[in-house]
């Protein structure tokens, strides 16, 4: 019931931002990708993606059980950067410095928790709640088939911590098919791990006497997890985008030696759709 409320609220929010841009134009034909990511210019028109994904992934970090979930795609882009390649895990993000090969700018994301009820694993050790994560991003061509691409947020609500994304895609367009594969690794702050990977000595006592044994575990900040990312996205060129994905993750470090940890392997697959709205000249 709680994924389906959480899907019933973020639809709600894509129908509104797309209310929002009910006077722009769709995007017309958009033309292949570039060779190469085009420098910007002061007087190009800004586009506004916005669609959904779903994705069946583990229902918790650790968990060896899966759930669906849904997902936001969202970006604002400028003309020459329509077809700039985006990963279905870049965060909702809007860069600020752009010079085609590099750009650098502000991302968000929400962490939507943890239930004590997505696992008996986890029964007396409470909720973790939804926590809005905001920073920023650089991403960097190295040439014009690999970007790499950082990102560096903090979390505030259910753990209060910071959480770092590093990756790197190759990049392989073919009309209007477009395939990418590449590495991922992540960063856990200490807040964050002790959220997701640690249990406090309240929380084990009351989860064994509730009949969950349990021993008191404290998990450090460090990289959590390790793995890569693949996906294979057709432009309809109409505005219309759509593709499929997946990943493999391996934890590390504290996250696999919890006690939380049911499987250090962890697996997501899933697809997406997205429309692009132009909404003119910039107004900042």
């Amino acid at each position: 019931m709680v994924v389906f409320a959480r899907l019933r609220s973020f639809f709600l929010a894509t129908v509104l931002s797309a209310g929002a841009c009910g006077g722009a134009t769709a995007a017309d034909l958009f033309s292949p990708p570039p060779t190469t990511p085009v420098a910007p210019s002061a007087n190009e028109d800004w586009y506004l993606t916005i669609g959904v994904s779903g994705a069946a992934e583990p229902s918790y970090p650790g968990a060896d059980n899966y759930s669906f979930r849904p997902g936001l795609v969202f970006s604002i882009r400028k003309a020459s950067q329509l077809n700039v390649f985006r990963s279905i895990d870049d965060n909702p993000s809007l860069a600020f410095f752009d010079t085609g090969n590099f750009r650098v700018g502000a991302v968000g994301r929400i962490d939507w928790g943890r239930n004590a009820s997505d696992s008996s694993r986890l029964l007396g050790l409470g909720d973790v709640g939804a926590s809005v994560e905001a920073g920023g991003f650089a991403e960097w061509y190295v040439t014009d088939w690999l970007r790499t691409r950082a990102e560096l947020r903090y979390g505030v609500g259910g753990f209060d911590g910071i959480r770092g994304l590093l990756g790197a895609d190759v990049i392989v367009p073919y009309g209007q098919w477009r395939f990418a594969v590449g590495p991922r690794l992540t960063y856990g702050g200490s807040g964050y791990m002790e959220a997701f990977f640690g249990v406090t000595p309240q929380q084990a006592a009351v989860a064994t006497f509730l009949g969950n044994p349990m021993p008191a575990y404290k998990a450090g900040a460090g990289f959590d997890l390790i793995g890569a990312t693949a996906q294979l996205t057709y432009n309809f060129r109409n505005g219309f985008e759509t593709g499929v994905f997946g990943s493999y993750g391996r934890l590390l470090g504290d996250a696999a030696s919890s006690p939380l940890t049911s499987d250090a392997n962890q697996f997501m697959a899933g697809a997406s759709v997205s429309y692009t709205f132009n909404i003119g000249k910039s107004w900042w």
